[in-house]
């Protein structure tokens, strides 16, 4: 239910977008450190959007990528652990089996 409320979020987002940029098609100009060139308002209005859009992606994406591996880690040492936790229950039963044989041999 949450992914498909995001993608609705998204398309409005993306609508509003697309008509903003649409009502502004005068020509800017657009400066940058070596030099400047003009274009459609539209043109520069839609790629900042898509820059940003795709900032995005990347920062989540690695951030995606970190839970995954901090999940990996967390697994890794829950396994360990019950290993562990085993061969100590194992060897207590052992301990508890022999120390009942011991009491028994000397009655």
């Amino acid at each position: 239910m949450k992914g498909q409320r995001n993608i609705i979020f998204g398309l409005i987002f993306a609508l509003l977008v697309a008509l903003f940029s649409i009502s502004n098609v005068q020509n800017v100009e657009v400066n940058y450190i070596v030099g400047y060139f003009e274009t459609p308002l539209v043109i520069v209005i839609l790629s900042s959007v898509m820059l940003g859009a795709l900032i995005v992606f990347f920062v989540g994406g690695l951030k995606l990528v970190k839970m995954r591996n901090y999940t990996k880690k967390l697994e890794k040492e829950i396994e360990r652990l019950e290993t562990a936790l085993t061969k100590k229950e194992v060897a207590l039963e052992i301990e508890q089996a022999c120390s009942e044989e011991e009491k028994e041999a000397s009655l």
